[in-house]
């Protein structure tokens, strides 16, 4: 068991040699197709050991070799070149929207030099497909920020933690029927469509179905009946 250990461990720092960026578990586990658990369990004995090094982020730990490790470099946002993924997380949603900006730039120039022919349309879409990857990586990074954030239920704009007033429209934030806590506008919600009280979503839905009536107006309350966040939007 032992060796077979050893032997892993071994594996897992060939991978991080010949990898150019830090790598997750997860895909070092999938890539290599190798226990998950196991790898885990060996990336953080190797790291302890300091025989590897992980930078942590928004989407969990990564890991690499000291040699291998690509340190940011100030410039990188105006580079052609796409940089290690993990630098992203670094980044504020200014530089990050920037960086975009910057993409979608490098992308005219692309078509630019595939209709002068200086570009043959297999290295076009090489490099199209890879901008647009990055592109992807930028907007999925923005959009979980988005749902972490909390944002006004009237006007969408971003509030200051435990704030009950918005800085933007000046509104108190409604309060969850069931809960007794603030409903925020980046959260599911449904209201009761007798007296159209607000709740979330899943705490009104078991409400509906435990106890039968609307906690506001106690009226029968029927599950399939609840007005949808989208609906009421329209």
């Amino acid at each position: 068991m032992i060796e077979k250990e050893q032997s892993l461990a071994s594996k897992i720092i060939k991978i991080l040699r010949v990898t150019e960026e830090p790598i997750s578990a997860h895909a070092i586990s999938k890539t290599y197709k190798l226990n998950n658990s196991k790898v885990k369990r060996i990336l953080t004995e190797l790291e302890e050991d300091k025989l590897i090094y992980a930078i942590k982020t928004a989407r969990g730990k990564f890991y690499f070799m000291a040699d291998k490790y690509f340190k940011r470099e100030k410039n990188f946002l105006d580079s052609d070149e796409i940089p290690p993924i993990v630098w992203y997380e670094e980044l504020s949603d200014l530089e990050l929207k920037q960086r975009k900006e910057k993409i979608l730039e490098q992308i005219e120039r692309l078509k630019q030099f595939f209709q002068e022919k200086e570009l043959t349309a297999e290295e076009y879409f090489k490099k199209f497909q890879a901008k647009n990857e990055e592109i992807s990586i930028i907007n999925q990074i923005l959009e979980d920020r988005w749902k972490k954030r909390k944002r006004c239920y009237y006007c969408g704009g971003e509030l200051p933690e435990e704030n009950e007033y918005c800085p933007h429209c000046k509104k108190s934030q409604p309060v969850c029927i069931v809960c007794k806590r603030r409903i925020y506008g980046n959260e599911d919600w449904v209201s009761c469509p007798e007296c159209g009280a607000l709740a979330h979503k899943v705490h009104l839905l078991e409400w509906s179905k435990t106890i039968g009536t609307c906690p506001n107006c106690k009226k029968k309350l029927n599950p399939e009946r609840l007005v949808k966040q989208k609906e009421k939007a329209q």
